[in-house]
């Protein structure tokens, strides 16, 4: 089964993205354990919009698991080749490394456009079993995506940044 990662970026996020923040770190112990229960129920392939912010926490997670897991894979959906253009070095190392470790990566759109984020969104909606949103009713491109997900009858499982606490959206259920 494929696994989709949405969510916030970090201005988005009710935390500074810091080991000495309780909220950063308690939701960072809470999608992991997302992530280790989605693989026991055999789910193995996961794809990340490597974005800053959630989409790059989920893939450093399974890059992480892929070390003693070979069997989980990591696809990097990019919505467009200049997507870290203007990022900071740090975070265009950072986003780097990800595509450098993953198994295989797509690059949706050549060149920017103003729905290429949304195209991307829907390519990865659409190749996935199950959604996992950092998400908690704020508008945006990640309430998007999830809209979408459930309109494909996707399974969706929410982790609440504020609260960190886990849901399913969807009426579908991971067995």
């Amino acid at each position: 089964m494929i696994v989709a990662f949405t969510g916030y970026r970090p201005e988005k996020m009710p935390f500074k993205e810091s080991g000495k923040d309780k909220l950063y770190t308690q939701f960072r112990i809470r999608q992991l354990q997302v992530i280790e229960w989605l693989i026991e129920r055999g789910c193995t392939d996961f794809i990340s919009g490597v974005a800053m912010g959630f989409d790059t926490w989920a893939a450093e997670d399974i890059l992480s698991i892929k070390k003693k897991n070979p069997t989980v894979t990591l696809e990097c959906a990019i919505p467009f080749s200049g997507q870290a253009d203007r990022w900071s070095r740090e975070d265009q190392k950072r986003r780097y490394k990800i595509i450098y470790k993953a198994n295989s990566s797509v690059i949706i759109s050549q060149n920017y456009s103003y729905d290429c984020f949304f195209v991307r969104n829907r390519y990865m909606v659409d190749k996935a079993d199950v959604v996992v949103c950092a998400y908690n009713g704020q508008k945006g491109g990640t309430q998007y995506t999830v809209d979408y997900a459930l309109k494909q009858n996707k399974i969706v499982i929410q982790i609440d940044p504020v609260t960190s606490a886990v849901s399913i959206l969807s009426k579908r259920k991971l067995v």
